[in-house]
Protein backbone atom coordinates (compact mmCIF):
# COMPACT_ATOMS: atom_id res chain seq x y z
CA UNK A 1 0.00 0.00 0.00
CA UNK A 2 2.69 2.81 0.73
CA UNK A 3 4.01 2.09 -3.38
CA UNK A 4 0.44 2.66 -4.23
CA UNK A 5 0.45 6.04 -2.15
CA UNK A 6 3.78 7.04 -3.51
CA UNK A 7 2.80 6.55 -7.00
CA UNK A 8 0.19 8.75 -6.81
CA UNK A 9 2.01 11.37 -4.54
CA UNK A 10 4.42 11.48 -7.69
CA UNK A 11 1.52 11.62 -10.81
CA UNK A 12 -0.74 13.87 -8.95
CA UNK A 13 -0.46 17.54 -10.96
CA UNK A 14 0.18 20.30 -8.39
CA UNK A 15 -2.71 22.71 -8.04
CA UNK A 16 -2.24 25.86 -9.78
CA UNK A 17 -3.03 29.07 -7.89
CA UNK A 18 -5.61 31.07 -8.94
CA UNK A 19 -3.39 34.22 -9.61
CA UNK A 20 -0.74 32.14 -11.89
CA UNK A 21 -4.08 30.85 -14.24
CA UNK A 22 -5.50 34.16 -14.47
CA UNK A 23 -1.86 35.65 -15.88
CA UNK A 24 -1.87 32.64 -18.50
CA UNK A 25 -4.94 33.68 -19.94
CA UNK A 26 -3.78 37.41 -19.96
CA UNK A 27 -1.12 36.31 -21.74
CA UNK A 28 -2.81 34.45 -23.97
CA UNK A 29 -5.19 36.88 -24.80
CA UNK A 30 -2.29 39.61 -25.24
CA UNK A 31 -0.74 37.39 -27.59
CA UNK A 32 -3.59 37.22 -29.60
CA UNK A 33 -4.26 40.38 -29.63
CA UNK A 34 -0.87 41.26 -30.66
CA UNK A 35 -0.36 38.45 -33.44
CA UNK A 36 -4.43 40.46 -34.94
CA UNK A 37 -2.67 43.80 -34.57
CA UNK A 38 0.45 42.74 -36.56
CA UNK A 39 -1.49 40.65 -39.48
CA UNK A 40 -3.63 44.04 -39.50
CA UNK A 41 -0.64 45.64 -39.91
CA UNK A 42 0.86 43.61 -42.86
CA UNK A 43 -2.56 44.04 -44.41
CA UNK A 44 -2.67 47.83 -43.65
CA UNK A 45 0.58 48.12 -44.67
CA UNK A 46 -0.26 46.19 -48.21
CA UNK A 47 -3.14 48.30 -49.29
CA UNK A 48 -0.68 51.40 -48.36
CA UNK A 49 1.71 50.56 -50.70
CA UNK A 50 -0.80 49.32 -53.43
CA UNK A 51 -2.50 53.16 -53.12
CA UNK A 52 1.53 54.82 -53.45
CA UNK A 53 1.75 52.93 -56.34
CA UNK A 54 -1.79 53.54 -57.81
CA UNK A 55 -1.01 57.60 -57.14
CA UNK A 56 2.53 57.37 -58.58
CA UNK A 57 0.90 56.02 -61.85
CA UNK A 58 -2.04 58.64 -61.88
CA UNK A 59 0.76 61.47 -60.75
CA UNK A 60 2.54 60.07 -63.99
CA UNK A 61 -0.24 59.90 -66.43
CA UNK A 62 -1.28 63.24 -64.88
CA UNK A 63 2.40 65.10 -66.00
CA UNK A 64 2.42 63.36 -69.30
CA UNK A 65 -0.98 64.61 -69.81
CA UNK A 66 -0.28 67.99 -68.84
CA UNK A 67 3.19 67.93 -70.69
CA UNK A 68 1.44 67.13 -73.80
CA UNK A 69 -0.65 70.10 -73.46
CA UNK A 70 1.34 72.24 -72.38
CA UNK A 71 3.88 71.71 -75.66
CA UNK A 72 0.81 71.92 -77.89
CA UNK A 73 0.02 75.86 -76.01
CA UNK A 74 3.75 75.95 -76.88
CA UNK A 75 3.36 75.25 -80.38
CA UNK A 76 0.14 77.29 -80.67
CA UNK A 77 1.89 80.31 -79.18
CA UNK A 78 4.86 80.01 -81.52
CA UNK A 79 2.26 80.41 -84.18
CA UNK A 80 0.38 83.47 -83.10
CA UNK A 81 3.88 84.87 -82.45
CA UNK A 82 5.01 84.49 -85.92
CA UNK A 83 1.50 85.50 -87.56
CA UNK A 84 3.11 89.21 -88.48
CA UNK A 85 6.05 87.77 -89.46
CA UNK A 86 4.27 85.09 -91.54
CA UNK A 87 2.25 87.67 -93.26
CA UNK A 88 4.93 89.76 -94.43
CA UNK A 89 6.87 86.56 -95.96
CA UNK A 90 3.47 85.62 -97.52
CA UNK A 91 2.90 88.77 -98.94
CA UNK A 92 6.71 88.94 -100.33
CA UNK A 93 6.30 85.46 -101.85
CA UNK A 94 3.18 86.22 -103.84
CA UNK A 95 3.88 89.72 -105.09
CA UNK A 96 7.22 89.31 -105.99
CA UNK A 97 7.07 85.81 -107.83
CA UNK A 98 5.61 87.42 -110.58
CA UNK A 99 9.03 88.73 -110.96
CA UNK A 100 10.26 85.13 -112.33
CA UNK A 101 8.04 86.42 -115.63
CA UNK A 102 10.44 89.04 -116.66
CA UNK A 103 12.40 87.94 -119.60
CA UNK A 104 15.29 90.55 -119.48
CA UNK A 105 16.16 88.30 -116.03
CA UNK A 106 19.63 87.06 -116.10
CA UNK A 107 19.34 83.17 -115.83
CA UNK A 108 21.56 83.14 -112.51
CA UNK A 109 19.08 86.16 -111.09
CA UNK A 110 15.99 84.02 -112.17
CA UNK A 111 17.72 80.38 -110.15
CA UNK A 112 18.24 82.73 -106.95
CA UNK A 113 15.11 84.27 -107.11
CA UNK A 114 13.42 80.61 -107.73
CA UNK A 115 15.66 79.62 -104.59
CA UNK A 116 14.39 82.27 -102.52
CA UNK A 117 10.76 81.97 -103.19
CA UNK A 118 11.08 78.01 -102.61
CA UNK A 119 12.59 78.98 -99.39
CA UNK A 120 9.89 80.90 -97.91
CA UNK A 121 7.43 78.69 -99.63
CA UNK A 122 8.75 75.87 -97.46
CA UNK A 123 8.76 78.25 -94.43
CA UNK A 124 4.90 79.10 -94.76
CA UNK A 125 4.47 75.29 -95.38
CA UNK A 126 6.40 74.79 -91.89
CA UNK A 127 3.60 76.61 -89.88
CA UNK A 128 1.04 74.98 -91.66
CA UNK A 129 0.52 77.80 -94.38
CA UNK A 130 -0.45 76.85 -97.93
CA UNK A 131 -1.16 78.87 -101.27
CA UNK A 132 -4.83 79.08 -102.17
CA UNK A 133 -5.66 79.29 -105.76
CA UNK A 134 -9.63 79.74 -106.98
CA UNK A 135 -11.05 77.96 -109.71
CA UNK A 136 -13.03 79.75 -112.61
CA UNK A 137 -16.90 79.38 -111.61
CA UNK A 138 -16.40 78.58 -108.19
CA UNK A 139 -18.07 81.15 -105.53
CA UNK A 140 -16.09 83.65 -104.09
CA UNK A 141 -14.87 83.04 -100.68
CA UNK A 142 -15.25 86.55 -99.05
CA UNK A 143 -12.57 85.69 -95.99
CA UNK A 144 -9.38 84.56 -97.77
CA UNK A 145 -10.21 86.90 -101.17
CA UNK A 146 -10.19 90.43 -102.53
CA UNK A 147 -11.98 91.65 -105.38
CA UNK A 148 -10.15 93.52 -108.23
CA UNK A 149 -12.53 93.58 -111.09
CA UNK A 150 -16.48 92.58 -111.41
CA UNK A 151 -17.46 91.41 -114.37
CA UNK A 152 -21.34 91.64 -115.64
CA UNK A 153 -22.76 88.61 -116.80
CA UNK A 154 -26.52 87.80 -117.60
CA UNK A 155 -26.40 84.16 -115.81
CA UNK A 156 -27.47 84.58 -112.59
CA UNK A 157 -26.02 81.50 -111.65
CA UNK A 158 -22.12 82.81 -112.15
CA UNK A 159 -23.01 86.08 -109.72
CA UNK A 160 -20.38 86.08 -107.17
CA UNK A 161 -18.35 83.13 -109.00
CA UNK A 162 -15.02 83.39 -109.43
CA UNK A 163 -13.99 84.95 -112.82
CA UNK A 164 -10.23 84.99 -112.39
CA UNK A 165 -7.56 84.49 -109.80
CA UNK A 166 -4.81 87.24 -110.47
CA UNK A 167 -2.90 86.36 -107.63
CA UNK A 168 -2.76 83.35 -105.00
CA UNK A 169 -3.44 83.68 -101.41
CA UNK A 170 -1.87 81.94 -98.69
CA UNK A 171 -3.74 80.62 -96.00
CA UNK A 172 -3.58 79.15 -92.52
CA UNK A 173 -5.78 77.34 -90.40
CA UNK A 174 -8.38 78.58 -92.62
CA UNK A 175 -7.58 82.29 -92.08
CA UNK A 176 -5.58 84.49 -94.50
CA UNK A 177 -1.63 85.45 -94.63
CA UNK A 178 -2.59 86.99 -97.47
CA UNK A 179 -5.73 87.18 -99.31
CA UNK A 180 -6.09 86.15 -102.89
CA UNK A 181 -6.99 88.30 -105.37
CA UNK A 182 -9.73 87.65 -107.61
CA UNK A 183 -12.49 89.11 -110.73
CA UNK A 184 -15.95 88.39 -109.75
CA UNK A 185 -18.76 87.81 -111.87
CA UNK A 186 -22.02 90.18 -110.78
CA UNK A 187 -25.18 89.53 -112.03
CA UNK A 188 -27.00 91.84 -114.00
CA UNK A 189 -30.44 92.06 -115.09
CA UNK A 190 -29.91 94.40 -118.11
CA UNK A 191 -27.60 91.81 -119.77
CA UNK A 192 -30.11 88.82 -119.16
CA UNK A 193 -33.21 91.19 -120.73
CA UNK A 194 -31.01 91.93 -123.81
CA UNK A 195 -29.82 88.19 -123.90
CA UNK A 196 -33.37 87.38 -123.97
CA UNK A 197 -34.47 89.72 -126.93
CA UNK A 198 -31.72 88.60 -128.52
CA UNK A 199 -33.14 84.87 -128.45
CA UNK A 200 -36.35 85.97 -129.38
CA UNK A 201 -35.53 87.86 -132.34
CA UNK A 202 -33.32 84.64 -133.50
Amino acid sequence: MSTDLQFEAETTPEPVEPEKLSTRREIKKISAMVKELVDQQERNSKQLTQVLRENINFQSQVRQGMYREIELLKEQQRGEQFTPLLKEIAAVCVEYRRLLGEENLSDNVRRTLQLMFDQLEDILADYGSELSISRVGEPRRPLLTKIINTIATGDPTLHNTVAKSRRPGVVRAGYPLYREYVDVFVYDESLAAAKSDQIRND
